[in-house]
């Protein structure tokens, strides 16, 4: 009999990584021949509704021009998360729509083992709180989790004993930073271990043939893609910078809408595929990233790249950085762009000993949800 999983992750996000990270985690216990489905949970916050009451409470412009304004960005909202969340339901199977808590505990059916996925389910500041559904709190006590992240250094102190409580009677606990593990010890839960994200477990022909060669190439381009909103302008001259001394042609790639105008740049993917990233980051003769799983996947292709320090959670892409010791990636402004080519030798040996640490964790998993189907 096939083991019934269901996985809850974030997949609410206009953002690559969110749906990759997701598809790597179902296809990795697909593999294993389990029986996998994602949570189609979407965050109270970013529900239409929320959303709407916000914008239109706004009193720096005229009502009429609030409906407009908000009417207009609803459109290309709806039409962003369309686009990339297109590609999880193409090749997962997702629950029924839910929204909070209370409608999963009444409605979700019964499963062998409860999966809390990768990205930042356990960041407090990056969910405006403690989102019990990422801790499956008062549905079962069959839980594990998979490379979640935290994304701060601590957990605020009041909101330690909630947490210390919701992962108690969890059977095995993995997450995706080494700075996690001291972060869970503080309050008091010290079996955590280390594993790779999702998307690395995945080798580079399976992303490949995923991404179907979407983008056909014609010059020779430096690609950029940063989830960063403040420090755009940073990225990007280090991108040209680096784009002059190597000849290349400057390319952008984002889920969302940019104007040219503001980079000026050769050209911009906008609103892109999950696919055409994919394609994209594939083809690139250099890559500049102000993203974890940018960071990831740069490393996953073999790609030369710089991370350029994001804003905000820095201990995620440091972890993954500092485990390949690509350290000297990791930089904030022009002048230090390393002349220094990277030789993927020695990090692909560490990718492969990671994977096999990872996947035995994940059979752990699967032999506790085993003996638990037989009790």
């Amino acid at each position: 009999m096939q083991i019934r999983i269901i996985l809850t992750t974030i997949i609410d996000n206009i953002n690559f990584g969110t749906y990759l990270q997701a598809y790597a985690t179902v296809s990795i216990f697909q593999k294993k021949e389990c029986t996998i489905d994602v949570l189609n949970y979407i965050r109270p916050y970013l529900t239409g509704k929320t959303y709407a009451q916000n914008y239109l409470k706004q009193k720096n412009k005229p009502l009429p021009i609030r409906y407009l304004y908000f009417s207009s960005y609803l459109l290309l909202n709806s039409f962003m998360i369309w686009q990339v969340k297109r590609f999880l339901k193409q090749r997962v199977t997702l629950t029924e729509r839910f929204n909070s808590l209370d409608e999963i505990i009444k409605k979700l059916r019964p499963y062998d083992l409860y999966l809390t996925g990768s990205d930042q389910v356990w960041n407090s500041e990056h969910n405006f709180g403690v989102d019990k559904v990422f801790f499956w709190e008062g549905i079962s006590k069959k839980k594990a989790a998979y490379g979640a992240s935290i994304g701060i250094k601590h957990f605020p102190k009041e909101q330690q004993p909630l947490i210390r409580h919701l992962l108690s009677d969890y059977k095995k606990i993995s997450v995706r930073e080494c700075s996690n593990i001291q972060t869970l010890a503080e309050i008091g839960i010290k079996n955590a271990v280390q594993v790779l994200d999702p998307t690395l477990l995945l080798k580079k022909e399976d992303w490949i043939s995923v991404s179907r060669h979407r983008f056909k190439k014609k010059v020779p381009y430096l690609l950029i893609y940063s989830v960063e909103t403040q420090r755009n302008s940073t990225v990007i001259n280090i991108a040209k910078e680096i784009a002059v001394r190597r000849n290349l042609a400057v390319y952008l790639v984002c889920p969302t809408f940019k104007f040219n105008s503001q980079f000026k740049i050769d050209k911009i993917f906008n609103c892109a595929s999950v696919e055409m990233f994919l394609s994209l980051f594939e083809q690139a003769d250099y890559i500049v990233v102000s993203s974890f799983h940018g960071t990831a996947f740069a490393i996953n292709f073999n790609k030369q790249f710089v991370t350029v320090s994001p804003e905000r959670f820095s201990t995620r892409v440091n972890s993954l950085l500092q485990l390949f010791h690509l350290e000297n990636q990791y930089i904030s402004n022009k002048e230090q762009i390393p002349d220094k080519e990277i030789d993927y030798t020695r990090v692909n040996q560490i990718l492969e000993i990671e994977r096999c640490k990872s996947e035995s964790f994940i059979d752990d998993i699967i032999n506790i949800a085993n003996q638990q189907m037989t009790i």
